[in-house]
């Protein structure tokens, strides 16, 4: 039985609490906390698509195609594949996944000052967490760039979150976190960049920070819980979804919403 982190202290809800019973398991990894999700899962997400102008819905099971012969059309560009990538809807959430064999996919968040891309290399996948995305590539010397929003239609509404009368921007999915639910983001985003964007098993990221494995998903759970209150999908409780897909997801938000960067993998 572990005892060195029942103490460990930091991380309460706003109540005071630390976070409820431990979850299910699934193979291989014992205690990652997928369900049990109190509220009623969100409805399915559109993702509007748009191509200067060319605008393309999708709703949950749709997929869509791009590049030089498919679904959408980005150019007749000799250089780019015929089909480039396609937007999925899997486990909760919206997913860009690069078909290609020889062009990088980036996704950058279109209001940051200097958005730090994150990359989807070929036969890879990327999940658009942020209600507005660009999708970036080029293929020979051309560029192209695909806009893409959320907009939740389907399921109960949310609490409205009250805005004080002030003129600062609210990032979307940016929460504050203390310093070790900090560390354990940069150690996800740190796996998965190692590992061709799939974070490695609990235990060996655990390890990595120098805490117990029951540590390890007390502070994510935690951290899960921030997020999805603050409206990222995918991280709690969502139907078919899994406790691997949930820490790639959360790799994949640090990044694109800049609670993680360069710097932070850095110093780890």
């Amino acid at each position: 039985m572990d005892h060195d982190d029942e103490h460990d202290g930091a991380d309460v809800d706003e109540a005071g609490h630390e976070p409820g019973s431990e979850p299910g398991s699934e193979p291989g990894d014992t205690h990652d906390g997928d369900t049990g999700d109190r509220d009623a899962p969100p409805g399915p997400d559109v993702l509007v698509v748009d191509l200067v102008g060319e605008v393309h819905e999708l709703e949950p099971p749709d997929t869509l195609t791009f590049g030089r012969d498919a679904d959408l059309v980005v150019d007749a560009n000799p250089f780019m594949h015929r089909v480039v990538g396609r937007f999925a809807h899997r486990y909760g959430v919206w997913w860009l996944q690069n078909l290609g064999s020889g062009i990088r996919l980036e996704l950058l968040d279109p209001t940051a000052t200097a958005p730090v891309p994150v990359v989807v290399g070929p036969g890879a996948s990327g999940v658009l967490t942020l209600r507005r995305t660009t999708v970036r590539f080029e293929a020979g010397a051309a560029r192209y760039e695909l806009e893409c929003g959320l907009a939740t239609t389907v399921g109960p509404p949310r609490a409205a979150v009250p805005v004080a009368a002030s003129t600062e921007t609210r990032a979307f999915g940016r929460v504050p976190l203390s310093a070790e639910q900090h560390r354990l983001l940069v150690a996800l985003v740190d796996s998965a960049r190692r590992h061709r964007g799939r974070v490695e098993p609990s235990p060996t990221v655990a390890r990595r920070l120098g805490w117990t494995t029951k540590k390890y998903h007390r502070k994510l759970d935690m951290v899960c819980d921030k997020l999805s209150r603050a409206g990222v999908r995918g991280l709690k409780g969502e139907v078919g979804s899994s406790a691997d897909r949930r820490r790639d997801l959360l790799a994949v938000h640090a990044v694109a919403a800049g609670l993680v960067d360069e710097r932070d993998l850095g110093a780890l």
